[in-house]
Protein backbone atom coordinates (compact mmCIF):
# COMPACT_ATOMS: atom_id res chain seq x y z
CA UNK A 1 0.00 0.00 0.00
CA UNK A 2 1.83 3.34 -1.15
CA UNK A 3 2.43 5.74 1.32
CA UNK A 4 0.92 9.29 2.07
CA UNK A 5 3.63 12.41 1.68
CA UNK A 6 5.13 13.88 4.82
CA UNK A 7 5.39 17.24 5.56
CA UNK A 8 2.86 19.97 4.40
CA UNK A 9 1.58 20.01 0.56
CA UNK A 10 1.83 23.35 -1.43
CA UNK A 11 -0.70 23.10 -4.26
CA UNK A 12 1.36 26.06 -6.09
CA UNK A 13 -0.61 28.83 -3.75
CA UNK A 14 0.93 30.24 -0.41
CA UNK A 15 -1.00 31.62 2.13
CA UNK A 16 0.49 35.74 2.97
CA UNK A 17 2.09 34.38 6.04
CA UNK A 18 3.63 31.48 4.40
CA UNK A 19 4.99 33.60 1.61
CA UNK A 20 6.47 36.40 3.75
CA UNK A 21 8.02 32.95 5.53
CA UNK A 22 9.40 31.41 2.44
CA UNK A 23 10.77 35.03 1.41
CA UNK A 24 12.48 35.63 4.60
CA UNK A 25 13.92 32.05 4.63
CA UNK A 26 15.64 32.98 1.65
CA UNK A 27 17.17 36.10 1.68
CA UNK A 28 18.69 34.75 5.31
CA UNK A 29 20.03 31.63 3.49
CA UNK A 30 20.85 34.31 0.37
CA UNK A 31 19.16 32.51 -1.98
CA UNK A 32 17.71 35.72 -3.23
CA UNK A 33 17.98 39.25 -2.36
CA UNK A 34 16.00 42.28 -1.31
CA UNK A 35 16.94 44.02 -4.71
CA UNK A 36 15.86 40.92 -6.32
CA UNK A 37 12.25 41.06 -4.66
CA UNK A 38 12.17 44.74 -5.43
CA UNK A 39 12.83 44.47 -9.23
CA UNK A 40 10.10 41.58 -9.25
CA UNK A 41 7.91 44.08 -7.25
CA UNK A 42 8.48 46.77 -10.09
CA UNK A 43 7.59 44.64 -12.78
CA UNK A 44 3.99 44.29 -11.99
CA UNK A 45 3.51 48.00 -12.92
CA UNK A 46 4.99 47.10 -16.28
CA UNK A 47 3.62 43.84 -17.09
CA UNK A 48 0.00 45.62 -15.87
CA UNK A 49 0.61 48.28 -18.90
CA UNK A 50 2.11 45.86 -21.42
CA UNK A 51 -1.28 43.88 -20.39
CA UNK A 52 -3.18 46.75 -20.99
CA UNK A 53 -1.63 47.62 -24.51
CA UNK A 54 -2.19 44.29 -25.59
CA UNK A 55 -6.01 44.43 -25.10
CA UNK A 56 -5.97 47.71 -26.57
CA UNK A 57 -4.59 46.43 -29.95
CA UNK A 58 -6.77 43.64 -29.60
CA UNK A 59 -9.94 45.58 -29.07
CA UNK A 60 -8.69 47.77 -31.97
CA UNK A 61 -7.79 44.82 -33.72
CA UNK A 62 -11.24 43.33 -33.59
CA UNK A 63 -12.85 46.51 -34.24
CA UNK A 64 -15.23 46.32 -30.94
CA UNK A 65 -16.39 49.50 -29.82
CA UNK A 66 -16.70 48.67 -25.74
CA UNK A 67 -15.71 51.55 -24.44
CA UNK A 68 -19.05 53.37 -25.45
CA UNK A 69 -21.28 50.79 -24.06
CA UNK A 70 -19.45 50.48 -20.82
CA UNK A 71 -18.13 53.87 -20.14
CA UNK A 72 -15.30 55.49 -20.01
CA UNK A 73 -13.59 54.57 -16.69
CA UNK A 74 -13.35 51.76 -13.83
CA UNK A 75 -12.99 48.05 -14.50
CA UNK A 76 -14.71 47.69 -17.63
CA UNK A 77 -12.43 49.88 -19.23
CA UNK A 78 -9.76 47.50 -17.78
CA UNK A 79 -10.85 44.96 -19.62
CA UNK A 80 -13.40 43.44 -17.09
CA UNK A 81 -16.77 42.03 -18.80
CA UNK A 82 -19.67 44.07 -16.78
CA UNK A 83 -21.73 42.70 -14.68
CA UNK A 84 -25.38 41.76 -16.13
CA UNK A 85 -28.19 42.54 -13.74
CA UNK A 86 -30.06 39.32 -15.79
CA UNK A 87 -27.71 37.26 -15.37
CA UNK A 88 -28.63 36.18 -18.94
CA UNK A 89 -26.10 34.99 -21.33
CA UNK A 90 -24.00 37.78 -23.06
CA UNK A 91 -25.45 38.40 -26.71
CA UNK A 92 -22.90 37.91 -29.84
CA UNK A 93 -22.04 40.33 -32.47
CA UNK A 94 -23.48 39.20 -35.72
CA UNK A 95 -21.09 38.52 -38.37
CA UNK A 96 -21.53 39.08 -41.79
CA UNK A 97 -21.70 36.85 -44.63
CA UNK A 98 -17.70 37.13 -45.69
CA UNK A 99 -16.60 36.52 -41.76
CA UNK A 100 -17.93 33.72 -41.81
CA UNK A 101 -17.48 32.37 -45.02
CA UNK A 102 -13.05 33.55 -43.72
CA UNK A 103 -14.16 31.42 -40.68
CA UNK A 104 -14.90 28.67 -42.37
CA UNK A 105 -12.12 28.43 -44.78
CA UNK A 106 -9.79 28.91 -41.98
CA UNK A 107 -11.64 26.14 -39.93
CA UNK A 108 -10.95 23.84 -43.33
CA UNK A 109 -7.54 25.52 -43.49
CA UNK A 110 -6.36 24.22 -39.96
CA UNK A 111 -8.48 20.81 -39.81
CA UNK A 112 -5.75 20.15 -43.17
CA UNK A 113 -2.58 21.82 -42.08
CA UNK A 114 -2.84 19.59 -38.54
CA UNK A 115 -2.70 16.22 -40.48
CA UNK A 116 0.47 17.19 -42.63
CA UNK A 117 3.89 16.81 -40.57
CA UNK A 118 5.19 19.53 -38.93
CA UNK A 119 8.46 19.79 -41.08
CA UNK A 120 6.05 19.90 -44.39
CA UNK A 121 3.74 22.65 -42.96
CA UNK A 122 5.95 25.33 -44.19
CA UNK A 123 5.37 24.78 -47.82
CA UNK A 124 1.60 25.31 -47.56
CA UNK A 125 2.24 28.24 -45.13
CA UNK A 126 3.75 29.70 -47.62
CA UNK A 127 1.78 28.82 -50.18
CA UNK A 128 -1.02 30.07 -48.35
CA UNK A 129 0.71 33.44 -47.75
CA UNK A 130 1.41 34.01 -51.62
CA UNK A 131 -1.82 32.55 -53.07
CA UNK A 132 -4.28 32.43 -50.78
CA UNK A 133 -6.13 29.86 -48.44
CA UNK A 134 -7.81 28.48 -51.24
CA UNK A 135 -4.68 27.52 -53.22
CA UNK A 136 -3.43 26.04 -49.89
CA UNK A 137 -6.05 23.77 -49.46
CA UNK A 138 -5.71 22.34 -52.94
CA UNK A 139 -2.31 21.34 -52.62
CA UNK A 140 -2.87 19.70 -48.88
CA UNK A 141 -6.20 18.07 -50.44
CA UNK A 142 -4.00 16.76 -53.30
CA UNK A 143 -1.06 15.50 -51.25
CA UNK A 144 -3.38 14.06 -48.61
CA UNK A 145 -5.55 12.30 -51.48
CA UNK A 146 -9.08 13.77 -50.12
Amino acid sequence: MPRGRRGPQTSGSLSPHQASYVLNRMMSERRISPGEINRYLSDINREINDLEQKLSSLRAASGAVRAAATGSGGAAAAGAAPAKAGGGAKRRAKITPEQLASRQLQGRYLGLIRQIPANKRGQYQRTAKEKGREAAIKEMQESLKK
